[in-house]
């Protein structure tokens, strides 16, 4: 290891990357502790290397943020030893901190994305795009604060790219999807990298997980992720909706500037007090269990209230997002669970009086038909057996709004739309065309028992939030009627399944049953040779090639023979799992000549 360089006293390693090492060192002359970034031996003889370390010095110098890494040094381009001289960061990297941390709350994943967010505001507002935002290049300091580091691929507006042909820059499961396929990138593809690390922050999951590049990649470009709602149910539909905005594929529909990113996370925080990020960011990194518990408190009063303020205006969409946000928080919350409940009935009577109004109307139209036809006239068709039946019936007029009611409520259950809401039966007394009282029950619910195949799915009832199937959520009551229902399998083994369902009256529970499809596997076989691949007996084509395998369950078992002209066939079994891309490694040996 380097004891010295120049006026730098060497101290120890603190990372290592493909370009440099970094050291911890002491400025002898301000006697100070910085950081050196040193370009590795092998690399110093390479011009274009020599000059993307030169390019980060002079980028990263011109900008001036708290939020971004401060350059103190550069050696110069023609420096026998090419280092770069920075503040020195405490650490650890977001990464670290993230994975050590699984369950950051929603607003306090935005509060960091907020600071890394104006950190890319200052750099593309001076034509800088950095291409590389991932956790692991944002450092935290001194547990108060946050720094974007390593701009060694950044982009200069308008310059002339420095990416050889066919070469892509960058960390797979972050870049955006015009950056994996070599198209121009700019201030757009960072913010689809941000997107990336904020569904990271908020789920503790990557969007675009693989267990390689290729795969990783294919997801990128496609644009394959789980819904982060369905990742974690408690950020709520405001954050899930930013998420899902930064991550789309054409960059038109992304937000097109950070400072619009800003303004959308700056309100989604402020919902539940916090106006001061950066202060909010440095007292969680002080003590996050205390201020975890604490959001938690406020998270669950700001969307109670929100739902309330929701209802008053019949914002059921509103109202219904914040209170599967308070439920997905604290499951038996009572006043989120009553509420819930007033929602059912009230949108069901309210249904109920539409349907009277509207067939009340009618029957008024079809007696004042009658009453005002004119004498002798003719009546033919429709009408003339409206008017027939209306002379006809001498029944009370109690009779024909007891049918009425009848009809109302059939249909208000047929419209049923509140999810995981007990709704308690209604009865109320009607007289009935012999002259008697009777009950009749306005509505009903039901106890559905969810029994799904497999058993590793994430269900969502009436577009609510969606929840994992287990001990905690395997059965729900409904309202009787009409419901729908999505089945998603988990690890992506399977097909989603989103379908209707009517609840019918009756006593006991409702079983539910739904196999979802199994989505096949993929095999991809290495060789030293290319050749053909066979599974169980079927080609399915090429070494070096994504072949899909139909699985009839969530992994099984297969044969592989893979055959080459002038080789001996190779022959195998491998275990693959539906949903994933599983790899093989092989050799074929040459025949030996006769």
């Amino acid at each position: 290891m380097l004891r010295r360089l120049e006026k730098y006293e060497i101290l120890e390693e603190i990372g290592h990357g493909g370009m440099a090492t970094v050291y911890r060192a002491r400025d002898t002359r301000l006697d100070r502790n910085v950081a050196v970034k040193v370009m590795h031996p092998h690399l110093r003889g390479a011009r274009e290397a020599r000059t993307r370390f030169t390019r980060e010095a002079q980028t990263v110098a011109r900008l001036r943020n708290p939020n971004i890494l401060e350059i103190y040094d550069y050696s110069g381009e023609d420096s026998p030893e090419s280092y770069i001289a920075t503040e020195l960061l405490t650490g650890p990297t977001l990464k670290l901190f993230a994975e050590n941390h699984p369950d950051i709350p929603a607003e306090i994943a935005a509060c960091f994305v907020i600071e890394i967010t104006r950190a890319l505001r200052a750099a593309h507002e001076s034509g800088v795009i950095h291409r590389d935002i991932k956790p692991e290049n944002v450092l935290l300091h001194e547990d108060r604060c946050i720094k974007l580091t390593d701009f060694g691929i950044a982009q200069m507006v308008d310059s002339q790219s420095m990416t050889a042909t066919g070469q892509v820059l960058g960390s797979p499961g972050h870049m955006a999807p015009e950056q994996v396929e070599g198209k121009d990138c700019d201030a757009r593809s960072d913010l689809f990298s941000l997107g990336t690390v904020l569904y990271f922050l908020a789920t503790g999951k990557l969007p675009f997980p693989g267990r390689n590049p290729h795969q990783i990649l294919k997801k990128i470009v496609d644009v394959d992720y789980i819904d982060p709602l369905r990742v974690r149910p408690s950020i709520g539909g405001r954050l899930r909706a930013i998420i899902v905005k930064l991550l789309e594929r054409d960059p038109d529909q992304r937000y097109q500037t950070a400072e619009e990113l800003d303004r959308d996370l700056t309100d989604f925080v402020a919902q539940i007090g916090i106006h001061d990020p950066a202060a909010t960011l440095a007292e969680y990194l002080h003590d996050a269990s205390r201020v975890s518990t604490t959001l938690r408190l406020r998270i669950i009063e700001a969307c109670t209230n929100q739902g309330e303020k929701a209802l008053k205006v019949r914002d059921l969409t509103a109202a219904t997002d914040a209170f599967n946000r308070v439920l997905a928080l604290d499951e038996s919350n009572p006043k989120v669970l009553a509420m819930l409940e007033r929602m059912g009935n009230r949108s069901r009577f309210e249904r109920i009086a539409v349907i009277v109004s509207a067939v009340l109307v009618s029957t008024a139209l079809v007696y004042a038909a009658y009453t005002w036809w004119p004498k002798g006239h003719a009546r033919t068709g429709t009408n003339a057996r409206l008017a027939d039946n209306a002379q006809n019936d001498t029944r009370p007029m109690a009779t024909d709004i007891n049918a009425v009611l009848d009809a109302g409520r059939e249909a208000a259950v047929l419209d049923a739309s509140v999810a995981q809401v007990a709704v308690v039966g209604v009865s109320r007394n009607v007289t009935n065309r012999t002259g008697q009282v009777s009950s009749i029950a306005e509505s009903g619910s039901r106890v559905v028992v969810f029994d799904p195949t497999p058993e590793g799915v994430t269900i969502a009832v009436d577009n609510a939030s969606p929840r994992p199937f287990g001990p905690s959520f395997s059965q729900v009551t409904l309202s009787v009627g009409r419901h729908h229902f999505a089945f998603v399998g988990n690890d992506a083994c399977c097909r989603d399944d989103s379908f209707d369902v009517n609840i019918p009256a009756g006593e006991g529970t409702f079983r539910l049953s739904r196999t979802l499809e199994f989505r096949p596997a993929s095999v991809y076989v290495r060789s030293n040779v290319a050749g053909d691949v066979s599974i169980n007996g079927t080609r399915l084509g090429r070494t070096r090639e994504v072949l899909e395998v139909p699985l009839n369950r969530a992994s099984d078992t297969v044969n592989v023979v893979v055959t080459a002209p002038g080789h001996r066939p190779y022959t195998g079994v491998l275990r693959l799992r539906a949903g994933r891309v599983d790899e093989l490694d092989i050799t074929l040996p040459a025949e030996i000549a006769q």
